[in-house]
């Protein structure tokens, strides 16, 4: 079982001591990752949560200088919103700083204004997102003809597909190392998916309350989002002694 845990990249009251102290509470009471989320940009229609937020990657590979063990993941990247080389090249790069720690939640982005804005249409992003995975993995192998990116990352970061609907969860079995679907998935859309396809790993985003659920509707673990640095130095993992 991998649990993970939701950093404080975003929101009104986030600051650097902030993500660092959630970051540091995860790594001293045995969890197995932390996350970070991503915005770019978004317009005045977007949600506030939204509207400050540090960048998902610099924000790991800040934490991957005060961290020894921990993984590093993103919950998620809006993947039509990157230059897949320039992707490759930041990732490869994070992958073989911190140790190989680096795990890539991927998911295709909702706020119409973020795309506006950056001048990426909305139309047609799930089929470019396709692309872009594969253009990463023939760039961290080093199989693209006539071209040179090292370094070439050892392991290759794992891919998690965020999303949920068909076309993200085939998009998981066919592109992707694991489902990471979050927002309105609840355990019985795990089970159902589950058991269609048993082969495939769940790691949903939700909250402690419900990780037994999604535990027992067969997900292999999950990422969670706690309020502060406290309540995860307080959280009892599923099966471990009671205290």
């Amino acid at each position: 079982m991998q649990l993970g845990v939701i950093l404080p990249n975003f929101g009104s009251g986030s600051s650097p001591d902030g993500i660092r102290e959630v970051a540091l509470a995860a790594e001293e009471v045995g969890f197995d990752s932390i996350w970070t989320t991503e915005h770019i940009v978004v317009g005045p229609d977007a949600p506030e949560v939204y509207r400050r937020m540090y960048d998902s990657l610099l924000t790991l590979a800040w934490l991957a200088a005060q961290t020894e063990r921990i993984g590093l993941g993103t919950s998620v990247l809006l993947l039509p919103l990157h230059d897949p080389f320039r992707l490759a090249k930041e990732t490869a790069t994070l992958q073989e700083l911190s140790g190989g720690r680096l795990t890539l939640g991927f998911g295709l982005g909702s706020q119409a204004s973020e795309f506006e804005l950056m001048g990426v249409p909305m139309q047609g992003r799930g089929k470019r997102a396709d692309e872009t995975i594969r253009l990463l993995r023939t760039l961290w192998a080093g199989e693209l003809p006539d071209a040179i990116a090292e370094p070439h990352p050892s392991p290759a970061p794992e891919i998690w597909i965020g999303g949920a609907s068909e076309r993200a969860i085939r998009r998981a079995r066919e592109l992707g190392d694991a489902w990471h679907p979050s927002g309105g998935v609840v355990p019985d859309d795990v089970r159902r998916v589950k058991e269609q396809h048993p082969e495939l790993r769940v790691f949903p985003r939700t909250t402690p309350d419900k990780l037994d659920a999604f535990l027992d509707a067969g997900a292999e673990g999950a990422v969670l989002t706690f309020p502060d640095a406290a309540a995860v130095r307080a959280f009892e993992r599923p099966g471990s002694p009671q205290t």
